[in-house]
């Protein structure tokens, strides 16, 4: 018994040795790449887009692309392929359609990014985003040589299916980069002309997806069972809208006219996690953020009994594809179900302003700023004049707004309501106006790309402390102390801001706005780090929930605006909500448990950190409410109609990369001779063998092994 044991123990020590010698070996011959982010799968009503590898990933011979002739060679004189090509985003937008037209030989891309060559444009969105999902008396067409195209530095690839696997690596991984250079150059520079046949450094990409065809067909596969068991292999793109007025909105005072206020959250890019977002949609919901945090100080809650009007605040998710939040709400406020505590009717919508993409033209270094107001309308709307004009009489003396009338607007929110209440926006019953500072072509020139991060609106964090009461400075207090500069962003930014919080106070109240209320550069430059910069801030440490056990602190890396899938709420909009209710909310003396008992029309509560982190019960009127295209809740819906948003995005399971060199296959060429050469010399030999065996052997003598009758009838009977 006890050398049983033994033998088990030793078995199993045997076992974890050879275990752990694999594991080194395996070490010795992959090289892993971290921290790369993958292009993945999205689908919607008619094909795929984006990237996936086989199963088993891609494998490709690197060739580094550092120069234009690198690309001719790799196309012309390549001999050791498939390829991984390996090129910076300064070379990307020049050499990807040469690559997509020869996809035989690439294995796939590794792109990444650097200090040195940094691309002077970068964007992967259409060139007319969100083409087909635009209102009528839109011109933009990406097809077409003539007429505005507002994305001109699109490629297009984020709608396009991409036969290979791509990587994206940040500059912040350059060592990985350096990696493959000194590998690449090793063994793979060396006589270039002869590459096949000798050992090369080589990477494998695996971003293997699961869904493909269509968004119908996916949806359709998920729904299928597999030995009784349901296989998921993809999930429709949404997330939560977040909404807040400036008053509170019941059943029984829900009849003030509303000024509807919107902004988006989401930003998009090719890759997996990397959607920072800055100036396509970050300067715009700061902007959004900041004017309702200034206007609730102007106008308390508690005095809206005194007002007639009212201010709802929204910010849509999922608006880079196809509208998805916008399109939500129009089509519940057409079905009478939002808000739901007290659904909103198209009517009582008196004016419709959305905070645009602003955020191009912040990296000017001067004092000027380019402001453009598109209102879809040729004859005069009273609404719209008159808010242009207090908006332009409250900007600084050295801006301006100029309004553009045309039906051709620029990608927004309004899109989503020309087309689902036509006959109000046509009319002028829900006059509509859209900010922007761009005219004919987007100033953003990264707009929904991995590159559109902070360098992009020249945003330099100034880190000022805030004290455990939430104050912020006065702007005109860090200009004139030198720690702004009217150049700078954030001044821009707070300046902006305040411009429309003052024209919403002189709609509501019917006068001028005369007190001292403005947005600091100090609360937009703390917000503009949490968006941008790291999660681990002051202001989204204050505004999470409060906990009485120990808390994880907030990774220090911003959080990706993607929008993602609707089976759970991401981080931007719990952040953007939270931040609402703290800037705008009242803090109520109660305790926890009091603070989550209470309930006031009109009015949620929420247990926050608070700015001295011992918890705080915030009353507010914030809230949120699905972005989840109608297309997934409508019975029975035809997803080719176009009507609604159709995107649905591909289950994966893991994605990684790792560089290895690969071997000449010399000696696989002579193990497989060597091994036909075995196989023929034992077929010749049997053959001889069987020839010769009367030479060779002996003869046996010809008798039963067994003599007598009684074993003889007894084999005969086992025989039988």
């Amino acid at each position: 018994m006890a050398t049983s044991n033994y033998l088990v123990l030793l078995l199993i020590f045997s076992c974890f040795c050879r275990y752990g010698n694999l594991q080194r070996l395996h070490e010795k011959i992959y090289s892993s790449i971290e921290g790369g982010a993958a292009c993945f799968r999205r689908l919607n009503g008619t094909h795929q887009t984006g990237c996936s590898s086989g199963d088993n990933g891609a494998v490709g011979v690197v060739h580094m692309i550092k120069e234009m002739s690198d690309v001719q060679w790799l196309l012309q004189n390549a001999t050791a392929g498939p390829y991984m090509v390996i090129l910076s985003t300064h070379y990307f937008s020049d050499v990807i359609e040469k690559i997509l037209e020869k996809p035989e030989i690439i294995a796939g891309i590794l792109l990444h990014d650097n200090a040195t060559g940094s691309s002077a444009s970068f964007s992967q969105e259409s060139k007319c985003p969100n083409e087909y999902s635009s209102a009528y008396g839109s011109s933009c067409s990406s097809t077409s040589p003539v007429g505005i195209t507002w994305n001109d530095k699109g490629t297009g690839l984020l709608r396009r299916d991409i036969p290979f696997p791509i990587f994206y690596l940040p500059i912040s991984r350059s060592l990985e980069i350096d990696k493959i250079d000194q590998c690449y150059k090793r063994y793979n520079v060396i006589d270039q002309a002869n590459q096949k046949g000798r050992p090369l450094c080589s990477v494998q990409l695996h971003s293997f997806m699961f869904a493909a065809v269509d968004t119908e067909v996916c949806l359709r596969r998920s729904t299928s069972t597999t030995l009784l068991t349901p296989t998921k292999v993809c999930d429709p793109l949404g997330d939560h809208n977040i909404y807040y007025s400036l008053f509170p909105r019941t059943k029984d005072n829900k009849n003030k006219e509303v000024t509807l206020v919107t902004a988006r959250i989401d930003a998009a890019s090719l890759f997996d996690g990397v959607a920072p977002g800055a100036a396509s949609s970050v300067v715009g919901m700061v902007t959004f953020l900041t004017a309702a945090a200034a206007l609730s100080q102007m106008i308390p809650v508690k005095n809206a009994s005194s007002y007639g009007q009212n201010v709802l605040w929204t910010l849509f998710n999922g608006e880079a594809f196809d509208y998805i939040g916008s399109q939500r709400v129009a089509y519940d406020i057409k079905m009478g179900a939002w808000p739901p505590a007290a659904p909103l009717s198209v009517l009582d919508i008196r004016l419709h302003v959305e905070v645009g993409q602003i955020g191009g033209a912040l990296s000017r270094f001067d004092n000027t700023w380019p402001l453009y107001a598109f209102t879809p309308y040729i004859g005069d709307i009273p609404a719209i004049a008159e808010f242009l004009n207090i908006f332009g009489s409250n900007l600084r003396p050295n801006k301006t707004i100029s309004p553009d009338y045309s039906s051709n607007i620029p990608p927004s929110s309004l899109h989503s309501f020309r087309r689902i209440f036509r006959n109000e926006t046509e009319s002028g019953a829900l006059p509509e106006v859209l900010l922007t500072d761009f005219k004919a072509t987007f100033s953003n020139m990264f707009y929904n790309s991995a590159l559109d991060d902070y360098d992009n609106i020249d945003f330099k964090y100034r880190n000022i402390t805030i004290d455990n009461k939430g104050t912020f400075i006065p702007t005109d207090t860090l200009v004139a102390n030198g720690t702004f500069k009217e150049v700078d962003s954030q001044v821009k930014i707070a300046r902006l801001a305040t411009t429309l919080a003052r024209t919403l106070y002189h709609k509501v109240a019917g006068k001028e706005y005369t007190g001292n209320v403005s947005v600091s550069a100090h609360l937009v430059d703390e917000m503009l780090y949490c968006f941008l910069k790291s999660q681990a801030c002051r202001l989204i440490q204050a505004a999470e929930y409060a906990s009485s056990g120990t808390e994880e602190k907030p990774p220090e890396r911003p959080a990706p605006l993607y929008v993602g899938v609707a089976a759970w709420a991401s981080t931007a909009p719990v952040f953007a909500g939270h931040l609402l209710a703290l800037l705008t909310g009242t803090p109520l003396p109660v305790n926890r448990t009091e603070c989550y008992d209470m309930s006031v029309p009109g009015f949620s509560q929420y247990y926050l950190k608070g700015w001295d982190h011992n918890g705080v019960c915030i009353q507010t009127t914030m809230n949120m409410s699905a972005a989840i295209s109608p297309a997934f809740t409508i019975p029975n819906y035809n997803m080719k109609s176009g009507e609604y948003s159709t995107w649905t995005e591909s289950v994966w399971q893991t994605m990684w990369a790792r560089m290895f060199v690969a071997s000449s296959g010399v000696g696989a060429r002579v193990a497989a001779v060597c091994g036909a050469l075995a196989t023929l010399l034992a077929g010749l030999l049997t053959y001889w063998l069987q020839k010769h065996a009367a030479r060779i052997f002996i003869d046996a003598p010809a008798q039963s092994i067994v003599n007598d009758d009684a074993a003889s009838g007894i084999l005969r009977t086992v025989n039988c």
